[in-house]
């Protein structure tokens, strides 16, 4: 390839990559594309990798990514209960929820609020609820999510079987490969019922 070619492909990518950038920028403006927010993340364990061995940092790495679905699913399952039911109630919604998970929630605002030095960000009440309480209020008001799910064993399935392992990334330890697929799985099954 002769220098005046090298010149007039390296001209042609950059004119290709100026015209893509803009088209992105246009399309974020739309609301086409999602804005892209640099990330100023730190290394994975950051300065305190070299104080875990290989094997730790690994497992450590493989549950970073199970965490990471299971609190996406856990607050999207959350985001659907509180807008489906403040869309069918209105803004008194969260009076409709089976009374043991209301007590629950204000037992555990209240020990939050008496450790104010423990620092959680908690805007509602449905951040409050466990994971198990989404499943009960699901089936508790059943009415307002039957067009969604085939049945209320489906949604209390999943939600029970998944609450185990929920438990397991909680307490620090490591699933195995087939409860990770199980994971997905049911988060696909999620995905492919709720709009």
């Amino acid at each position: 390839m002769s220098r005046k070619e090298a010149v007039e492909m390296l001209h042609s990518r950059v004119f290709k990559s100026v015209l893509l950038h803009a088209d992105v920028v246009a399309r974020e403006a739309a609301g086409q594309l999602e804005k892209a927010i640099p990330s100023e993340a730190k290394p994975f364990l950051g300065r305190y990798a070299p104080s875990f061995s290989t094997r730790l940092r690994e497992r450590a790495e493989k549950m970073t990514y199970v965490y990471s679905l299971f609190y996406c699913f856990e607050n999207l399952a959350r985001l659907l209960v509180s807008e489906r039911l403040l869309e069918r109630k209105g803004m008194d919604w969260w009076l409709s929820v089976p009374a043991k998970v209301q007590e629950r929630v204000e037992k555990r605002k209240a020990d939050i609020a008496n450790n104010a030095w423990h620092q959680a960000t908690f805007d509602t009440n449905i951040d409050h609820t466990l994971f198990g309480d989404l499943a009960s209020i699901i089936v508790g008001e059943w009415q307002d999510f039957e067009d969604l799910f085939p049945s209320q064993n489906w949604v209390k399935q999943r939600l029970d079987e998944l609450e185990r392992s929920r438990n397991v990334i909680a307490h620090g330890n490591l699933l195995a490969d087939s409860e990770i697929e199980r994971i997905e799985q049911y988060l696909d099954d999620w995905l492919k019922q709720v709009p």
